[in-house]
């Protein structure tokens, strides 16, 4: 189970702008600032003073607060990153810009002293920060590995940090944001040293793994130790590559920009080949699209070939080297000839595209087991064995690229030839992109919906149970508070005051 992605700084923003809609804003009655002020407040309070633990946040806490989850079962002294505390240090930080209230900036502050904590000793963070580790191999055995698919990275805890999920660079950037905003010494330090990380791991080709320091033990069903490849997967490049241009921007020192220079360079020469010029979740040492779960084959992908577009493109905006955009209609050459012979095959939209063959490649469940009780898959390139329900999975009709949209931006962003064209298209991504949004939820059904300690409170919240063993997809329904709820419905609240300042 993944929860949205943490709240982005501009930079980051921009990029992810490029293949985001905005959310639409909402309407009717607008309640007063006073009551928005109020809810704000209260809301904020109980997440602060009641939910936190050490400043930190999980995914989902129970409405009765025993029982807390990230991606796994929590123990009740961790605190999650990956969208957890860092996205709530971000929502604080915006209530503060907005207000001026300091409430909000001691709460970010709590938040960002939970996230020096549990920086590794390099710079870099793992997915969770527990202050109290000494339980921590017992919790990997006995909770965090008891899911027969998926998750295999909590099988087996590496003692180092990782960039996937943007880990790393969202707890990297959070940190600089809130350097920037109150230019307190006692965070430059972490900053700094959370940036030298990024530098530290990055391949000579440009290239980051998804963990570091790197590691190459944990080989399992048949497969090797992944976490070194060249990795994409989850937007980890695109996060690393963003926050050492924000941190460009910042700070001035242009070894960060070097930094993201070579590691986009490092995208372009990972480009597949012609007829198959997309991108794969991860490659190995020889460049080569690679294996990394059971349920990862090598594979070329639609979701981190639009990232990287996406990418290039901001990049483009910010160098003016026309070298930038030449990768990218190679690779809407393969999205036509994709939704082209998926249209005319009529297969279902698979994750994958076999390298060489082009031909589709989907991830089965065999419902056969290894001796430590974890679930296999099979790879098959047949659409008969795949399963939606009791039959297989049928072809949907619909393109799977609209690839029309993504041909219009970039002859777009292509006739911006000045670099004052330039600039006010990235300024205006970023504007777009960056800081709070309305939901379709009214102000006033957010503000109602709080209940009277604070909380607002869900009742069909799916988190991962640890059983003995389970499926990943084996979920049970409780009622109980969101932070990704939270920071969606603050965001809400705090945008209706920009708008009516």
């Amino acid at each position: 189970m993944k929860e949205p992605n943490a709240a982005r700084a501009p930079v980051v923003l921009a990029v992810l702008a490029m293949t985001a809609l905005c959310a639409a804003p909402a309407t009717g009655a607008e309640p007063t600032r006073q009551a928005v002020l109020a809810a704000m407040k209260k809301a904020a309070t109980f997440m602060i003073e009641t939910v936190a633990v050490n400043g930190g946040y999980v995914w989902i806490v129970s409405d009765d607060l025993r029982q807390r989850w990230g991606e796994v079962p929590a123990r009740p002294s961790q605190i999650w990153l990956q969208g957890g505390t860092e996205r709530v240090g971000h929502v604080l930080l915006d209530a503060y810009e907005a207000t001026g209230d300091v409430y909000y900036l001691q709460g970010a502050r709590k938040a960002a002293d939970a996230i020096v904590f549990g920086q590794h000793h390099l710079g870099g963070w793992h997915y969770f920060i527990d202050f109290d580790p000494k339980g921590l191999a017992d919790w990997y055995r006995t909770q965090a590995s008891r899911f027969r698919y998926g998750l295999e990275e909590y099988r087996y805890y590496y003692g180092n940090a990782t960039f996937d999920d943007h880990v790393t660079p969202d707890a990297a950037s959070f940190l600089l944001r809130f350097y920037r905003t109150t230019r307190e010494a006692a965070y430059r330090g972490p900053v700094l040293k959370a940036l030298d990380f990024l530098l530290l791991s990055q391949y000579p080709n440009g290239a980051w793994p998804q963990r570091y320091p790197l590691r190459y033990d944990f080989a399992h069903d048949g497969l090797p130790d992944y976490t070194s490849y060249y990795t994409l997967n989850d937007g980890a490049a695109e996060g690393i590559v963003a926050l050492l241009l924000e941190a460009y921007d910042t700070l001035g020192d242009a070894r960060y920009f070097e930094g993201a220079r070579r590691g986009v360079d490092a995208l372009i020469a990972l480009q597949g080949p012609d007829g198959q010029a997309g991108w794969a979740e991860q490659y190995g040492p020889d460049m080569r699209p690679a294996a990394a779960r059971t349920h990862e084959p090598a594979g070329y992908v639609v979701r981190e070939s639009r990232g990287v577009i996406a990418l290039l493109q901001a990049f483009y905006m910010r160098t003016g080297d026309p070298r930038y955009l030449a990768p990218i209609p190679r690779c809407l050459d393969w999205f036509d000839r994709i939704n082209r012979e998926a249209a005319a095959a009529r297969y279902p939209t698979p994750r994958y595209w076999e390298p060489g063959t082009n031909k589709p490649l989907y991830v089965v469940r065999t419902y056969a087991f290894t001796p430590d009780g974890y679930g296999t898959y099979t790879w098959t390139t047949d659409p008969a064995r795949t399963r939606c329900g009791d039959r297989p999975c049928a072809w949907d009709g619909k393109p799977i690229v609209d690839v029309g949209a993504l041909r219009a931006e970039h002859a777009a962003v292509v006739a911006l030839t000045t670099p004052e064209s330039r600039a006010s298209r990235l300024a205006a991504l970023q504007a777009r992109a960056a800081g709070p949004r309305r939901t379709d939820l009214g102000a006033a059904e957010i503000i109602t919906s709080l209940d009277a300690r604070g909380a607002w409170v869900t009742d069909d919240l799916n988190p991962p149970q640890a059983g003995a063993p389970l499926e990943k997809d084996e979920r049970v329904t409780v009622r109980g508070i969101s932070t990704a709820t939270f920071v969606s419905r603050m965001s809400s609240l705090i945008a209706l005051l920009r708008e009516n300042r």
